[in-house]
């Protein structure tokens, strides 16, 4: 049965909630790493991870590449269905408690189907080719492995709004009109190609409003919810494009794609400095032995909890640099704070969390300090 709240118009009621919403899903990441932790203790010391590795060799012999997949498929299935109630929690229970999501069990069930099997896929497919780098090469593969990890990212980018997200979402091309001829004119304003502008469809299954510019090269188009469309002027959604269209001409992707392939080779190198002291120890043949890849993930999760911050910390300052552009885009800061507001209110985003949870777990500043910052730039 879905939970009912009653309404809630007040500011005071909102930023209540927002901070309830925010505090429950601060947590649930916390249970969710610990939890996770936990179970790849268990999957090493309990034997578990060998005894699997060990089977599927007696079954392919000397195809040891089907036992990595195999292996690797069959654990991150085991692993998503453990922390199957987490995900009914955070992504349904919560959005339906906060009044966040239109979308029936059904439906959320099939969402996160296609989303396990995407992630199963990936997931087995990178690592397979990571571990068939740690076969051939077992000192340097961490080097070969960050461009993998680089050319993956690249290729997702391009494809995800083409193959993935019409998947999960509808989108149409919107006719032209003269707020997409304003769109277009302003992306080429600041250097850009875009294929199309789109009506994104979330509002079947969600009361959140969201843009982007998505895509690379001819994947590249601008999409718009229709929760975004329905509900803001057209100054506002100018400035909320003139804010990606910052990102793009401050060239954010790659330099964020740069931080991500320093942070990449780094975990990677920590993984190797862990798997090459610890494999003799758990009776494990070598670094490229499948049954060890328990210690792999986690000195891979070590190293994304102490590299998180910092990662997060330069995402945004590029965030207040494109805000600026924005602005001096725009002319004004009024849209783009307006938006923000609008934003904040109808994706129940805690407007000024703890300097301490900002500073760990997000990628955007608060809602306060960028509206703060942008009436504080100069415009010509």
């Amino acid at each position: 049965m879905m939970d009912t709240e009653p309404p809630y118009t007040t500011d005071v009621d909102r930023d209540q909630r927002a901070r309830e919403y925010e505090t429950l899903h601060n947590r649930l990441y916390g249970v969710r790493l610990g939890l996770t932790v936990l179970l790849v203790a268990v999957y090493l010391l309990s034997g578990s991870s060998a005894e699997l590795a060990t089977g599927l060799q007696a079954r392919f012999g000397a195809h040891w590449w089907w036992t990595n997949a195999v292996y690797l498929l069959v654990t991150f299935f085991a692993f998503a269905a453990l922390l199957f109630p987490l995900s009914w929690y955070g992504d349904y229970h919560l959005e339906h408690r906060y009044g966040l999501s239109n979308q029936n069990l059904n439906g959320w069930l099939a969402d996160y189907i296609k989303s396990m099997v995407i992630e199963l896929l990936l997931g087995t497919a990178f690592f397979s080719v990571i571990y068939a780098l740690l076969h051939f090469s077992p000192h340097w593969w961490w080097l070969w492995a960050t461009g993998v990890y680089v050319l993956l990212s690249v290729v997702l980018s391009a494809l995800w709004p083409v193959w993935i997200m019409p998947l999960f979402h509808s989108f149409e091309e919107l006719k032209e009109s003269e707020l997409t001829a304003a769109m277009r004119r302003f992306v080429e304003a600041a250097g850009l190609q875009v294929v199309g502008v789109y009506r994104w469809g979330l509002e079947e299954k969600s009361e959140t409003a969201n843009a982007a510019l998505t895509g690379l090269g001819r994947t590249r188009r601008i999409i718009l919810s229709d929760t975004m469309l329905d509900n803001y002027d057209r100054e506002e959604i100018i400035a909320v494009l003139a804010h990606e269209a910052g990102h793009y001409k401050h060239g954010d992707m790659w330099r964020l794609m740069a931080i991500g392939t320093v942070l990449a080779a780094a975990g990677f190198y920590l993984a190797d400095v862990v798997l090459h002291a610890l494999v003799d120890h758990f009776g494990f043949a070598g670094v490229a032995e499948i049954g060890a890849f328990p210690i792999f993930i986690f000195a891979l999760l070590v190293f994304s909890v102490i590299s998180m911050p910092l990662g997060n910390a330069y995402s945004r300052r590029r965030e207040y640099a494109a805000d600026a552009y924005a602005v001096q885009a725009t002319g004004s800061a009024e849209p783009l704070v307006s938006a923000l507001t609008k934003l904040a209110d109808q994706n129940l985003a805690d407007k000024e969390p703890a300097a301490w949870i900002e500073f760990l777990l997000h990628s955007h500043p608060s809602i306060a300090r960028r509206i703060q910052r942008a009436r504080g730039e100069k415009t010509d």
